[in-house]
């Protein structure tokens, strides 16, 4: 009997710690993730600052972190940019999403992302080919 009620009391403050971990991560988790998010949109504003005209101006890199490893996607971008800088954030946006994985222990789906094999112009807009 008191084995059972020091396992039971156990669990609640193990329960109970958790909780309070939580709690005082999300406010944190938040501003990571507002970061993430600003970072991704100053990414995505210089890749697509530029009318796809011609898809020889045009390439491709992966970007973002799966928990379970891997690219989250694949972003176009003209060769017009300057693409050092670009990679630069890029790989930047990469590191922090791994980070912000592991930190809060993210979970993804695991499936691999198939790389295009290339970019067309479609209505002004960068597509994929596959």
């Amino acid at each position: 009997m008191k084995r059972t009620l020091f396992i039971l009391t156990s669990i609640a403050l193990i329960m109970s710690l958790m909780w309070a971990c939580t709690d005082r991560n999300e406010p944190m988790q938040n501003v990571d993730q507002a970061e993430l998010e600003m970072l991704y949109k100053d990414i995505e504003k210089t890749a697509q600052q530029f009318t796809c005209e011609n898809a020889g101006e045009w390439k491709f890199t992966a970007i973002g972190s799966k928990a379970c490893g891997g690219a989250t996607s694949y972003i176009a971008y003209s060769v017009k940019i300057d693409e050092s800088s670009f990679l630069k954030k890029v790989d930047q946006f990469t590191k922090l999403q791994a980070d912000y994985n592991k930190k809060y222990g993210v979970f993804s789906d695991c499936a691999l992302v198939i790389q295009p094999k290339g970019v067309i112009c479609d209505n002004g807009k960068p597509k994929f080919t596959y």
